[in-house]
């Protein structure tokens, strides 16, 4: 057998046997650092349209991972992943498992159309040429913990562009379906990493693996691309996380302006080839992905004035 298969295996005998304990009342021992981690995400997949105004899915351009389904703009990742951002489609599949039992309300709104399975049935159906109408389904019973295949379709015709997946969970408020609802689809074996995002230093980009990893060899940052908030990004170095060998710290070589809050849009997006040697700690070599994820940084461009002035002694020319 594989040996990540058999590492994955572990980890789901580990979890079992956790369960098993806490069932008998006593404590586990805490997870070793080469346990995988369940990744939480969807598969994407981004075609070009036979024609414009087609609306099909005439040519797959890239495969994805993808975070959740929480769009402001995407037009970036629409022209990334296709060489265009008009007359292009996606379909993002997985499967979603909930923390409540009980009736849940889904809604999706977006710039074109889009439709919306849950367990094999149809609940959205708005494959129509509009923009940022929002449309929800009959309530849905679903139950804590069980998984539930998922599908979203989406396309887009010209102009701008956005999709938002949201819910509203027993006893909750709507929001976006977050990430930690999500599971990858059977039979879908991605190895790149499960969360990637710019810290609040503006300087690194951090990608979180599922799995242990080798030291990283020297020029793999050749063989990836960042984007950023739509701007390709110059990198620096690349190196593994001393404190946790799942993770690899990539060096940005300029700063990413965000905000106080680390809540900056625009999100960011790597791209790694395949060729730059990259494996896990078991020596299987890593394919290439595509990820994305937040930018957290609270870097600000500021000059050596910027601490003089503020809403109370604002420059006397304003």
């Amino acid at each position: 057998m594989h040996s990540r298969h058999l590492t994955r295996l572990r980890g789901r005998l580990a979890l079992l046997f956790a369960a098993l304990l806490g069932i008998a009342g006593l404590t586990a021992a805490p997870a070793l650092a080469d346990d995988p981690v369940e990744a939480h995400g969807l598969k994407g997949e981004y075609w070009t349209q036979s024609a414009p105004g087609a609306f099909d899915f005439h040519e797959l351009k890239a495969t994805t991972f993808e975070p959740n389904l929480d769009f402001d703009n995407l037009e970036p990742r629409l022209a990334a992943a296709t060489g265009r951002a008009d007359d292009v489609s996606a379909r993002w599949t997985g499967r979603l498992v909930p923390t409540a039992s009980g009736p849940h309300t889904f809604s999706v709104i977006g710039d074109n159309g889009f439709r919306l399975w849950l367990g094999g049935q149809l609940l959205i159906d708005h494959w129509v040429d509009d923009w940022d109408r929002e449309q929800t389904a009959q309530p849905v019973e679903l139950t804590a913990g069980q998984s539930y295949d998922i599908k979203v379709e989406y396309f887009e015709h010209y102009g701008g562009s956005n999709l938002h997946l949201r819910w509203i969970q027993p006893g909750g408020s709507k929001q976006a379906v977050p990430q930690s609802a999500f599971r990858l689809p059977e039979g879908y074996d991605y190895d790149g990493p499960v969360a990637t995002t710019v810290l609040g230093t503006g300087r690194t980009l951090k990608l979180d693996f599922a799995q242990p990893l080798a030291a990283p060899p020297a020029g793999l940052t050749d063989h990836l691309q960042a984007v950023i908030g739509g701007a390709k990004w110059p990198l620096g170095t690349a190196k593994r996380d001393p404190r946790d060998p799942r993770t690899l710290l990539v060096d940005l070589a300029e700063p990413v302006v965000g905000n106080r809050t680390g809540t900056a849009r625009g999100t960011a997006d790597l791209r790694y080839d395949g060729r730059g040697g990259l494996t896990g700690a078991d020596g299987n070599v890593v394919k290439a992905f595509w990820s994305s994820g937040p930018n957290r940084s609270t870097y600000e461009l500021r000059t050596k004035w910027a601490d003089e002035v503020g809403p109370g002694n604002a420059h006397p020319e304003y």
